[in-house]
């Protein structure tokens, strides 16, 4: 049985700290727990990059030596960096990220255009959610978009799209509706020319924040417009990634449109969805809603 990259590099690290004749408790020490040092020798987790170096400097190993062995090439390497990185920014663990960018930036891994798109689009991702500086934050994410979008009107990888996407968010955080809308509705329309679509979740994504920014712009009826594209995607692509959420936010516009069978009937489909992915804040928030929304059908 082949074995994955996380036991390859617990294995290792057991080795080697087993040479270095030190216990999981004092390999620890400085670095993390002796819980966590047990989860990544079993192969039961993958280290951050900079725990990783802490782990090579404290058993007295050559860092790149060590990944040299563990992935079979560079390339593989950034992959798994990269993977890393978008799992934190789902968390919203903004330090973090920031921690591997930089430590990663100074390994100068981000060498060609594209990786460093990758690296100025997080970039200005952070410069918006950690230093809240919004103008500094788009212009990096303009200047990343535009590194390998260079005069054309089209766009050809995903990256681009979801960069766009990360724009529109933050138009959107900022309350300056009018502008997201704009850019989640180019990326959408570049979305759609690419020659080959590899994930149908960037389309959701991109529908469902539109009928957010839509809902905040009043525009309701455009709104659950695309709340229905995104549903479609979803059940058509048999996707749960937030069907929930788009039902959610169909029942408010539905809800604010005064049309109560119709808000009434999405809040419980979303209500479902979410009891079926064990999101209990997600469920309270839908039963405020229905409360309230009983509460207008009485009185």
């Amino acid at each position: 049985m082949q074995l994955s990259k996380a036991q390859i590099i617990g294995k290792n690290i057991k080795k080697l700290r087993k040479q270095a004749q030190l216990t999981q408790v004092e390999l620890a020490q400085g670095i993390g727990t002796q819980a966590q040092i047990s989860k990544i020798e079993q192969g039961l987790v993958i280290p951050l990059s900079t725990t990783l170096y802490e782990i090579a400097e404290k058993l007295g190993v050559d860092l790149h030596g060590f990944f040299e062995h563990v992935y079979e090439s560079q390339s593989n390497y950034l992959k798994e960096v990269k993977n890393q990185i978008r799992k934190e920014i789902r968390n919203r663990n903004y330090e973090e990220v920031e921690r591997i960018l930089t430590f990663e930036a100074k390994n100068n891994v981000f060498q060609s255009d594209y990786d460093y798109q990758f690296f100025l689009w997080h970039k200005g991702i952070l410069t918006f959610y950690i230093d809240q500086l919004h103008e500094k934050s788009i212009a990096f994410l303009e200047e990343a978009f535009k590194l390998t979008n260079k005069n054309k009107d089209t766009v050809t990888t995903l990256q681009e799209v979801e960069i766009l996407n990360s724009i529109a968010i933050i138009y959107n955080e900022i309350k300056d509706y009018r502008q997201s809308i704009e850019k989640y509705k180019q990326a959408i329309r570049h979305f759609k020319e690419m020659i080959e679509i590899t994930d149908r979740r960037v389309e959701i994504r991109l529908y469902y924040g539109l009928a957010k920014s839509l809902f905040k712009n009043q525009d309701y009826e455009e709104s659950i417009a695309y709340c229905k594209k995104g549903i479609n995607v979803c059940i058509n692509e048999e996707i749960l990634y937030l069907l929930g959420e788009l039902y959610y936010e169909q029942g408010q516009n539905y809800q604010t449109l005064e049309k109560r069978e119709l808000a009434h009937n999405a809040y419980q489909t979303a209500k479902q969805l979410f009891q079926i992915g064990k999101r209990p804040a997600f469920i309270k928030v839908v039963d405020e809603k229905l409360t309230a929304l009983k509460d207008d059908i009485i009185t």
